[in-house]
């Protein structure tokens, strides 16, 4: 064992796999300090540039973004008050008191420390668990790989929003996404509209392929929160400064609660193994274990260091755990090991059994990347805060259509097929009310990264065990239990981890009708795809119809508690409730329309000379940019598409006006 770790270690810092992690982190660290990106996001970005890479080069520039992000995001928590992600949502109770009380630098320098550890924590722990889990994951038959992605998919649903029904119906969502295509027991093509149009329309040639993930993956994280970061076009106008000698304080500070470290940085690795749970509420939990277990807790919320130690020892710790189900089992723990699974499928790696037969070479290089990248993450935060700590000053409306581009490009590349930009932005659309009404987005991608997993164990245990056969199996049984137990205790926990937020519930005084039309569509998914599938035979048929009934049914209970709830009921949470409070926001459908225009422009134009005109048209109507200026952005973009189309060997989409004139590279 000691032989194989050493010779991951080298080949991690070896070579080009070392340029790549190194760029990862880089990339992790840009994107944590955006607020409202986090991992999930960022690492979905990075997918189109990873496919077709070599798998440990992929693997490291993947593992550097995830390790990273944690780290990061605790600049604009603690000098601005505002979360980079999900995962520094409890750092901003006691960090952002310390920046105005002129303690920014002591907050920054005893939560990197704190970060770090709990990086590593995690790194060991999932070597420990490695070591003696092989024995476990061959104990395990398609029934217990069966019941343990059920088990996945309904924690995550439930775990992961302001209503159950919400989360289990986006999870059902994901499922019903993964199955269009080829069924994988009977080859038969389903969901491909083919029982609507014609066989050769091009509608059903593209869904008869098909999703790609990266479609997926980009749509439902990317577009929504970039979607919601345009609306309220809030340049940052308040910057802590950072005091020369908190840095060395922060680290006394860490050393003076090195025991409340290590039990939070224990906490994130084992919530992080239960999949679903993530960033969503770990570091409020490790916030109330803060609160609840250290002495002189009166000052909490007001500045207290221990407030920024404990949610982020656990915030990156989180990483180590959320991989042990992800590379084991192939149930990711969380929605970023969920698009980095999906990230490794597409380099050819596979998690479950025959990973740790057969490559754990390959499992010690993902630990320790994610070690490394630990250690370099915080040296980089500690290095260039001064720097860094400027970009929480960007106003977002600059860097929108520089990242609209990038995500059409990303989305173009997967399989590059028009195809993909339009279902994607359907998707797009609906992830954008999914984050509004708070379904589970994360509960839609784990749901599409295990449907080919799930439906192929449910057929061969079907075909394998008579049910009597399956409860007399032990794991199978234990699996269920926990399944239900942990269900219940992690909707104990998430219920403590609001009430430690003091969200106070408010009457929804608006208008109800978007939310009618958003369940009424998911119920109306179910019943086609009821409809589009009962006639297949049983093998290709039973997975399909029995999630759109679940569904159904799911849906049909959320319609039914929206229509007896009064005004306060978390069913009807709206986002918008709390968006219209802030002054300038701009139209919902203002950006979605930014969205949506350079496709429509592409019909005509093509898509190459669309998205540099649509960067300079953006640049001059809505970021208020000179001319000149405007210009430049737009040529920027279209040098570095020219050089992307020239070594990546790819023609973009041409538009009409391409069919009747002759134009010369790249624009033909």
């Amino acid at each position: 064992m000691i032989e194989s770790l050493l010779s991951a270690l080298v080949t991690v810092l070896s070579g080009q796999s070392f340029f790549f992690l190194i760029l990862g982190v880089v990339i992790g660290l840009i994107v944590g300090v955006i607020p409202g990106f986090g991992g999930t996001v960022g690492l979905s970005l990075l997918l189109p540039f990873v496919f077709g890479m070599e798998p440990i080069s992929g693997i490291a520039m993947m593992m550097g973004l995830l390790s990273v992000v944690a780290t990061s995001d605790t600049f604009p928590a603690v000098l601005i008050g505002v979360p980079g992600s999900v995962s520094a949502q409890a750092t901003v109770m006691d960090g952002f008191p310390l920046a105005k009380k002129g303690q920014a630098a002591r907050a920054l320098s005893a939560a990197f420390f704190a970060s770090l550890f709990g990086g590593l924590f995690g790194a060991t722990l999932l070597t420990m668990i490695i070591q003696i889990a092989k024995p476990i994951i061959l104990a395990f038959g398609t029934g217990e790989m069966l019941m343990l992605a059920i088990f996945g998919i309904s924690i995550v649903g439930t775990l992961t929003g302001s209503s159950i029904a919400k989360g289990l119906v986006a999870a059902c969502l994901g499922l019903i996404i993964g199955a269009i295509g080829i069924a994988p027991a009977t080859s038969e093509y389903r969901l491909d509209m083919s029982t609507f149009l014609d066989v050769h329309n091009p509608v059903v040639s593209y869904l008869s392929g098909g999703i790609h993930l990266m479609v997926i993956a980009i749509s439902i994280f990317a577009v929504p929160e970039i979607v919601e970061l345009l609306r309220t076009n809030k340049p940052v106008s308040e910057k802590a400064s950072l005091e020369k000698t908190g840095w060395a304080q922060g680290f006394k500070d860490f050393l003076a609660n090195k025991f409340l470290v290590l039990r939070c940085s224990f906490i994130g690795s084992l919530i992080g193994m239960i999949p679903g749970i993530g960033g969503s509420c770990i570091d409020w939990i490790s916030y109330s274990h803060a609160k609840t277990t250290v002495k002189d807790a009166d000052n909490f919320g007001k500045g207290d260091i221990r407030g920024v130690i404990g949610p982020e020892s656990s915030s990156n710790s989180k990483e180590g755990g959320a991989l042990i189900p992800t590379l084991l089992f192939g149930i990711p723990g969380s929605g970023g090991t969920a698009v980095l699974m999906g990230g490794l499928i597409l380099l050819g790696v596979d998690p479950g059994i025959q990973l740790i037969e057969t490559k754990l070479d390959l499992v010690y290089t993902i630990i320790w990347s994610l070690a490394v990248a630990n250690i370099f993450g915080a040296i980089i935060c500690a290095t260039l805060a001064k720097p860094i700590s400027n970009l929480t000053t960007i106003n977002f409306t600059l860097l929108a259509p520089f990242l609209i581009s990038l995500i059409l490009f990303a989305i173009f590349n997967s399989t590059r097929s028009w195809g993909d930009l339009i279902f994607a932005l359907m998707v797009g659309v609906i992830a954008v009310f999914m984050k509004r009404f708070d379904y589970s987005r994360v509960a839609l991608m784990i749901g599409f990264v295990l449907s080919d997993g799930i439906e192929t164990n449910l057929y061969q245990t079907m075909q394998f065990y008579t049910f009597g056969e399956l409860i007399t199996r032990p794991i199978f049984i234990v699996l269920i239990i926990i399944a239900l137990l942990s269900i219940y205790s992690g909707i104990v926990v998430i219920k403590k981890s609001r009430q430690i937020k003091g969200d106070e519930i408010t009457a929804f005084n608006f208008s109800k009708t978007p939310q009618w039309i958003f369940v009424i569509l998911m119920m109306l998914i179910s019943i086609g795809t009821f409809l589009a599938t009962k006639n297949l035979e049983y093998l290709g048929m039973v997975y399909p119809v029995s999630v759109s009934v679940i569904m159904f049914v799911l849906s049909f209970t959320i319609a039914v508690q929206m229509y007896f709830s009064n005004e306060y009921s978390s069913v009807l949470f709206d986002n918008e409730q709390s968006l219209l409070k802030q002054k300038d926001l701009r139209p919902f459908w203002l950006p979605i329309f930014w969205f949506i225009s350079p496709l429509v422009l592409s019909i005509f134009i093509g898509f190459y000379i669309s998205i540099g005109l649509f960067v300079i048209i953006f640049l001059i109507k809505i970021a208020k940019v000179s001319v000149r200026k405007s210009i430049i952005g737009g040529v920027g973009v279209w040098i570095v598409l020219a050089l992307i189309s020239h070594f990546m060997v790819m023609d973009f989409p041409p538009g009409i006006i391409q069919s009747f004139i002759e134009l010369p590279w790249p624009i033909n």
